[in-house]
């Protein structure tokens, strides 16, 4: 049980009374829907209710009703001084900036990647030949590669890498040898590749280079 000094000032003087309050007497602040609420005028400074709609605890500030809480908006978190996140000279000075300006650069860097390496026999010419970059891809960065050698720190052995579906990828030739290579073409819902060889490499050596792009 709790007891409540309550404090009656008279022009004349001071009146001291105490109130015990119980489980089943507790004060309260007024109540009221958000509608009730917006539709309140002459509010002053400090009011405060509590909103029935959304059960949180509103005062009333001079730009309107706030909701009260201990919560801060990135946007409203200053940084002790103020950097340039993104390289556009302009220095960042919240939370919210500097999220902002990186989140595309570490969004776009973080969804491109290089395939493994893989064989293709250039070695006579043909057409219509096809090569699975996307199962390549699977058997060598996949769990069931016999050859996977994991990094250990102390007694944590690395996890097995994450492996995306085929059709969560984008396929792209970045380049590849004109004189040898030709009518390439990638399905993109397969990752399956489709060329023809043109032209055997003299010294058997030649390049495509394939970049992954996750969706």
């Amino acid at each position: 049980m709790k007891q409540i000094i309550i404090t009656i000032l008279f022009l004349s003087g001071v009146l001291t009374t105490s109130a015990q309050i119980d489980a089943g007497g507790l004060m309260g602040i007024p109540t009221a829907t958000t509608t009730e609420m917006n539709n309140i005028t002459g509010a002053s400074i400090g009011q405060s209710l509590y909103n029935t709609t959304v059960d949180a605890i509103y005062y009333f500030t001079s730009t309107g009703w706030q909701r009260a809480t201990d919560d801060q908006l990135a946007t409203e978190v200053n940084l002790d001084s103020g950097v340039d996140a993104d390289g556009d000279t302009t220095n960042e000075t919240t939370v919210e900036d500097v999220i902002q300006a990186i989140t595309p650069i570490t969004s776009a860097s973080g969804r491109i990647f290089y395939p493994p390496s893989i064989e293709i026999d250039a070695s006579t010419n043909g057409v219509g030949r096809t090569v699975n970059l996307y199962q390549e891809y699977v058997d060598q960065f996949g769990s069931g590669n016999s050859d996977l050698v994991k990094s250990v720190d102390g007694s944590t052995t690395a996890p097995d890498i994450p492996i995306y579906a085929a059709n969560e990828l984008y396929y792209y030739v970045t380049y590849f040898d004109p004189l040898v290579f030709s009518n390439i073409s990638i399905d993109g819902a397969t990752g399956i590749m489709t060329y023809s060889v043109i032209g055997p490499p003299a010294d058997y050596n030649s390049l495509i280079n394939v970049v992954f792009v996750v969706k």
